[in-house]
Parts: C-alpha cells; structure tokens; sequence
C-alpha cells in the first residue's frame, strides 16, 4: 500500500507539470520589454516636544489683614450714597463702590516680604520635516510580434 501511493502521487506531479506547458509549432518568441517603478516623494512633519525649564523668583507680599480698611470703605460710602440719595439703592450703590475702592487701595499698597524660588516650565515645539520615497506602481511595457504595445501596471496595495 505504501508504494501504491508513493507512485499515485508521482503520477499526479508528472501529469501536472506535463499539463502546464504549452507546444507551439514554429521557434518560441522572445518578447522584450521595459519594466518602471514609480514613486512619489513626500513631506511628512513630525512633531517634537522641546520642554524648557526655569527658576524664577516670585514675590511674596504681606498678608496684613485688609478686611478692616475694606469695611470702613463701606460704611463710608454707604454714608454718602445715603446722602446722596434716599432710597436704599443709593446706600446700597455707595457701599458696594466704597469698599471696591478701599480694597483696590490695599491691593496697590501691598508690599514684598521675601521672594519664593519657583521652577515655571514651558513647551516649545519644533517640527522636522522628512523627506520620504514611497513606492507607488510598477508598469512593464512590450510589443507583441503584430506590433500591439500592452501595458501592465501593478499597483501597491495598502493594508
């Protein structure tokens, strides 16, 4: 049994390889052709991150208490908007714009205490350009015996 399939497989590898040529009369044609490979060039800009770091000296001001100022700032223009006018609006109006103007005072008044090192860091990115060869198709190019000229591309498939 075991050289009964050793020949049937011989037999079928002759009869196939018998069965893919071909008998022409006459002498066998030479075909000469040209065979080109296309390719484009592209531009393609990558991206890099450049972290720059520095230590600066940020002031530190005084924490006096500013609440009295800003309240007395109040009053006093609830005061007036009361004198001014003789609704509560106007007292109301002069109270909010008393104090705004007392707490823009202490914040102009501030003064520096010391001054706390601090590392600030920031991203400056710079671009690189490349510049890259991509194969597009390939086109082989013959004239049969008639005088007909083929051409046969192939295409690049993406995956």
């Amino acid at each position: 049994m075991k050289y009964f399939t050793t020949i049937v497989a011989s037999m079928f590898m002759f009869a196939t390889v018998a069965h893919g040529t071909e008998v022409r009369k006459g002498s066998p044609e030479i075909v000469e052709g040209l065979l080109t490979h296309s390719y484009s060039t592209l531009e393609i800009q990558h991206r890099q991150n450049n972290r720059v770091c520095q230590d600066v000296d940020v002031p530190v001001y005084s924490t006096d208490d500013k609440a009295g100022e800003i309240a007395i700032g109040a009053i006093l223009g609830g005061i007036i908007g009361k004198q001014v006018g003789d609704d509560d609006g106007a007292t109301a109006l002069g109270a909010w714009l008393g104090g705004a103007i007392a707490n823009e005072n202490a914040e102009k008044n501030k003064t520096i205490i010391g001054y706390k090192r601090t590392t600030i860091c920031e991203d400056n990115p710079t671009y690189v350009t490349e510049i890259r060869k991509v194969y597009e198709h390939s086109t082989i190019t013959f004239t049969d015996r008639h005088g007909q000229t083929y051409d046969i591309r192939f295409i690049r498939q993406d995956n």
